[in-house]
């Protein structure tokens, strides 16, 4: 059986009721969510359960993150292995820790940490800024992107996302954002989408976190990776402590790269891809970057062990 090539989402991919189907299959999913919630001082399986919208996306970061290594946790105990491991932004702990760089515990803990800069440095751009969002342009490239941001030299406004050839994510001050669309469309865009997120993430907003967070995960235990990573920073394979550390502190204010990712899983034969978690995005720019392969979802009780039987025919 061929191994698969786990996507972990990230932010924005919380739903009600994640991961609740895997919790109530596996004891060891229970222990996980036990551990988790231990950390995180909430109960999460009540979160994920019952919690209203508000509060799920308060700690939407381990509650992803939960779900993410629910999914893995369960497609090993079915015994289907994943040798290459990659995730979005957040998604990208997940990765290591099914990489065994380091334990659940610790990745809980760096969640934590994590979800608390991010909050600060968000909230400290507000008050300095005001209202700040993201948008995604449909249609351009991200060096198109970047380029028409240097020459339209409005204020606070960066490339954060680079998600296919076709699609970039711009985040930023929110009257920039509405100043830049025109331009945008003028340029070639062929549609300039309001996103539902205010945290300027992926930016030089986050850049006074980066430091603090590198200082904090310095002091954590981690091992070199048993399997390939590949880091959604830039597209490169993680291949020891060092680079752990650093790909994981630059990420706070650096774009993500997933076009990179994509490009480098392209070339790889003998795998299965599959996104690892909660919905469908990454499966959805798996096409975008014209992966040829299928994108599995296995985020589910019912699509692994659809899966599980699959291969064991």
């Amino acid at each position: 059986m061929a191994p698969i090539i786990a996507l972990y989402p990230g932010q924005g991919s919380q739903k009600q009721g994640m991961a609740i189907d895997l919790y109530q299959a596996s004891a060891k999913v229970r222990n996980l969510f036990e551990l988790a919630s231990d950390i995180a001082g909430r109960n999460l399986y009540a979160l994920l359960g019952e919690g209203s919208e508000e509060e799920l996306t308060a700690h939407a970061q381990t509650a992803i993150t939960l779900a993410s290594r629910s999914a893995q946790v369960r497609l090993a105990e079915l015994g289907i292995q994943s040798h290459v491991h990659s995730g979005f932004s957040l998604g990208e702990l997940s990765a290591y820790a099914s990489a065994n760089i380091f334990n659940d515990e610790t990745l809980f803990t760096i969640v934590q940490r994590r979800t608390a800069l991010m909050d600060e440095m968000s909230a400290r751009a507000r008050e300095t800024l005001g209202e700040l969002g993201m948008a995604a342009v449909i249609g351009l490239d991200y060096q198109a992107v970047h380029q028409l941001l240097l020459e339209l030299n409005l204020p606070s406004l960066y490339a954060a996302n680079d998600n296919a050839p076709n699609q970039v994510v711009v985040s930023g001050l929110s009257e920039s954002i509405a100043r830049a669309k025109a331009a945008f469309l003028e340029k070639g865009a062929k549609r300039f989408i309001p996103l539902k997120v205010s945290g300027p993430f992926h930016t030089p907003f986050m850049e006074e976190a980066s430091q603090p967070f590198r200082t904090f995960l310095d002091e954590l235990e981690m091992t070199d990776p048993k399997d390939l990573v590949i880091s959604s920073v830039d597209g490169s394979p993680i291949t020891n402590v060092r680079q752990a550390r650093e790909h994981l502190s630059q990420q706070l204010a650096r774009p993500v790269r997933w076009t990179a990712v994509m490009q480098r899983i392209n070339t790889m034969a003998g795998f299965d891809i599959a996104e690892v978690g909660s919905g469908t995005v990454l499966s959805g720019l798996c096409k975008n970057n014209g992966i040829q392969s299928s994108c599995l979802s296995l985020g589910e009780e019912t699509t692994i062990q659809a899966y599980a039987k699959e291969r064991a025919v």
